[in-house]
């Protein structure tokens, strides 16, 4: 359910706070060059409007194309990590096994590890990943300069009696193999000996897209079930701009 983002509290207004003495104006030199005096306050303004344009440049253009054709909704950050855990872990149950089988993991050799999944054992950690490209670009429409935003588990051990002679040479030829399908990204490691061959996979799930502005600020754009999609900005921002 889109909420109104939240932004952090303000302070109240002090009506009795110091004021400390305004230093005195610089004395204007009539000889003084008019190409020497400082820019206008007219132009400082347009300076920084056209700064608050160039912010999340990238973002604003793919909600320009989507406002088009879909609803989009503001979330705060709780609603935001929920709901995005929740998509990656549903998308994570229907295609893990698929992935796995795919290799040569038997039925009996993933199931603990699915278990240890579905019952909550391993938590995972929404994060910014690679840039989005053309032939991944997981929305509608392609625009350039926005990142993944991946749900990641920690590393798993997982055994395999007989796994498929590509993973065996890939890791033994470049030390690790990956595997991407739809919005579910595989990454196998050689473990540690044993019985059969071990390996550690680390599992990321894609579940929006996001942009990071030059002070840090992120906003993250997902879609819902309902095919509409869900906006949250560490500050919020005004989308017409």
């Amino acid at each position: 359910m889109a909420t109104h983002l939240k932004v952090g509290g303000t302070q109240a207004y002090q009506p009795y706070r110091e004021v400390e003495p305004v230093p005195p104006y610089p004395r204007i030199d009539p000889q003084r060059p008019k190409d020497e005096n400082p820019q206008s306050q007219s132009e400082q303004r347009g300076d920084k409007s056209e700064h608050a344009r160039r912010r999340f440049e990238a973002m604003r253009k793919l909600i320009d194309e989507l406002m088009n054709v879909s609803s989009i909704g503001r979330v705060d950050y709780i609603t935001a990590v929920n709901e995005l855990t929740e998509q990656g872990f549903l998308i994570l149950e229907h295609e893990l096994l698929e992935q796995l089988a795919e290799l040569n993991f038997a039925v009996d050799e993933m199931s603990e590890i699915i278990e240890e999944i579905s019952q909550g054992g391993i938590l995972p950690d929404l994060q910014p990943g690679r840039l989005l490209s053309e032939a991944h670009h997981f929305f509608p429409v392609f625009i350039a300069g926005l990142s993944e935003y991946n749900l990641c588990f920690p590393p798993l051990h997982l055994s395999a009696a007989d796994p498929s002679s590509l993973l065996v040479e890939k890791i033994e030829s470049q030390g690790y193999y990956i595997t991407e399908k739809n919005r579910l990204r595989l990454e196998f490691h050689s473990g540690e000996g044993g019985s059969g061959h071990n390996f550690i996979v680390t599992i990321s799930v894609l579940v929006g897209g996001s942009e990071v502005d030059d002070g840090g600020r992120r906003v993250i754009l997902y879609p819902r079930s309902d095919q509409g999609y869900c906006l949250y900005a560490d500050k919020q921002i005004d989308l017409s701009i």
